[in-house]
C-alpha cells in the first residue's frame, strides 16, 4: 500500500508539471501542375486530298500546298518524312520516277526523288494559332520511258511535331 501511495504521489507531482508551448502553421493551398497539349493538324489530312492524279505522262507537273496548324497550347517545330506501302518504278527509280520540290515561301526545303523526301525541323510554330504553308511541286520527268506506263504509286507524308525545350519557370 505504501508503494501505491508513492506511485500516486509521483503521478500527482508529474501531472502538475505541464509543458506548454506556442505553435503556428501556414500552408500553400491549391497548388497544381498542368501539362501542355501538343497537337498539330493540316488542311489536307483526308485520304488523297494532297494529290491524286491519274493518266500522268512524262513532263507532267502538279503544284499543291498544305497548311500545317498548331492546334495545341505549346510552341513546336516539325519535321516531315515520306513512306510508301508498295514500290513501283515511279517510286524506286530516283532519276526517271516521281520527283518533288518542297518550298516554304521562296525557300527550297527539298528537291529530288519523291521517295527520298525528308524535311528538316521547321521554324517555331506558335501555340494555338501558328501555321506554316508548304508548297509541293510534283513531276514525272520528261525522260521517263515506257517502263513508267500503267503504274500507280501511293505514298504518305508524315509531319512530326516536337515541343520546344522546357524552360525554368
Amino acid at each position: 500500500m505504501a508503494l501505491s501511495a508513492l506511485v500516486l504521489i509521483g503521478l500527482t507531482v508529474s501531472a502538475d508539471k505541464s509543458s506548454a508551448s506556442f505553435t503556428a502553421t501556414t500552408t500553400n493551398p491549391a497548388n497544381s501542375f498542368g501539362s501542355a497539349t501538343l497537337t498539330a493538324s493540316n488542311d489536307k489530312s483526308a485520304a488523297a486530298s494532297l494529290i491524286s492524279i491519274s493518266n500522268l505522262v512524262p513532263g507532267d507537273t502538279a503544284n499543291r500546298t498544305v497548311v500545317l496548324s498548331n492546334t495545341g497550347n505549346v510552341d513546336f517545330t516539325y519535321s516531315g518524312a515520306i513512306s510508301a506501302t508498295a514500290s513501283t518504278a515511279l517510286w524506286t527509280d530516283t532519276t526517271n520516277g516521281l520527283q518533288v520540290t518542297v518550298k516554304r515561301g521562296a525557300t527550297t526545303l527539298y528537291t529530288g526523288a519523291l521517295k527520298n523526301m525528308s524535311l528538316a525541323a521547321s521554324p517555331t510554330i506558335a501555340a494555338a494559332s501558328g501555321t506554316d504553308t508548304l508548297t509541293f511541286d510534283f513531276s514525272l520527268p520528261s525522260t521517263a520511258g515506257n517502263s513508267m506506263q500503267s503504274l500507280t504509286q501511293d505514298f504518305t507524308i508524315t509531319y512530326t511535331a516536337t515541343q520546344l525545350a522546357g524552360t525554368a519557370r
